[in-house]
């Protein structure tokens, strides 16, 4: 019997988009250690653990969609990095027991670094990107919860004024004019 040309059609278009997803596992999977490190070094099980899945469904559905979705996803993961690894590193050197005051700045801090870091990226591939939007809004989204696993140790104040912070950041360098125009 003779298999349809539409039933190998749906058959291949499933082949291929569960290899994107396959092709997604490896990078989405650098988010467990972060928020088993925001867990060990915060003690906010149920925020860390949230704002990691959240993490993890933006990063697998960007990289799933791939283009510059997926270009924007991964810069966006490497810039929020530094705004994870800054407060923690904050907390860990400077705080002995207690409670920080450094913290809330660090998570600022962080927040302008890793929007610089997107905008930076961003604006590099502002010539090549088609539509500069798709590379953007997964980046600065992905780079967000990244830095809320680590600023939520100053809590809610910490990542609202990370995530202020990284979209104050990100959008001079993005929407100045450049000097080629």
């Amino acid at each position: 019997m003779a298999v349809l040309e539409s039933v190998l059609a749906d058959r291949a278009r499933t082949a291929y988009e569960r290899g994107r997803l396959r092709a997604a596992v490896p990078t989405v999977a650098l988010v467990v250690p972060m928020v088993a490190l925001s867990i060990v070094v915060v003690g906010r099980a149920a925020a860390s653990l949230t704002g990691g899945a959240l993490l993890a469904v933006a990063l697998l559905a960007a990289l799933w969609r791939g283009q510059q979705f997926g270009r924007g996803a991964r810069a966006g993961l490497a810039a929020g990095a530094a705004a994870f690894l800054l407060p923690l590193a904050t907390c860990f050197h400077l705080c002995a027991g207690g409670t920080c005051l450094a913290v809330p700045s660090a998570c600022v801090a962080a927040g302008i670094v890793g929007g610089v870091a997107v905008g930076v990226l961003a604006r590099r591939r502002a010539a090549a990107e088609p539509r500069p939007g798709a590379y953007l809004a997964p980046a600065i989204v992905v780079a967000a919860l990244a830095g809320s696993l680590g600023c939520v140790i100053a809590g809610a104040g910490g990542v609202l004024g990370m995530a202020g912070a990284m979209a104050a950041a990100v959008a001079p360098i993005v929407w100045w004019p450049s000097r080629t125009a």
